[in-house]
């Protein structure tokens, strides 16, 4: 089974985009800014991913991976953003805690090495849980 992973932005052709892209290997939902994408969260959770744009209108991307965190814990959270400065990468490593900062433009492979390794983190992040509740 695929795992789910949750796409955030507030451009509906980048989200198009990388879900025509990435349908066949990750079951992806998208999410149009960052209100919406907390909604998904909280109703169709759980997703072993999620990846969110940086400077969206209302709620930002940093700020939406620090709300993501504190609702769904155990999600991997990455950065997909065309700012590249150090202070929005500290600013997403410090608040919101990201598994990786991805800039834009993306290339296909990298981007999906991303996912795939987060998944692989969420899986990680699951089993030890697991573990640990069965001592």
């Amino acid at each position: 089974m695929l795992e789910k992973v949750l796409l955030v932005d507030d451009e509906s052709s980048v989200l198009e985009a990388l879900q025509r892209q990435f349908r066949k290997q990750f079951h992806l939902h998208t999410a149009l800014g960052g209100e919406e994408g907390l909604t998904m969260l909280r109703i169709q959770g759980p997703f072993a991913v999620v990846v969110s744009d940086c400077r969206m209108p209302g709620i930002d991307g940093i700020q939406f991976l620090a709300l993501a965190r504190k609702i769904a814990p155990d999600t991997v959270r990455m950065m997909l953003t065309g700012n590249h400065d150090l202070e929005t990468a500290m600013a997403a490593v410090n608040q919101g805690e990201i598994f990786r900062f991805l800039t834009k433009p993306c290339p296909p492979d990298t981007f999906q090495k991303a996912l795939e390794a987060g998944v692989k983190q969420y899986q990680l992040i699951r089993s030890k849980k697991s573990v640990l509740s069965r001592s």
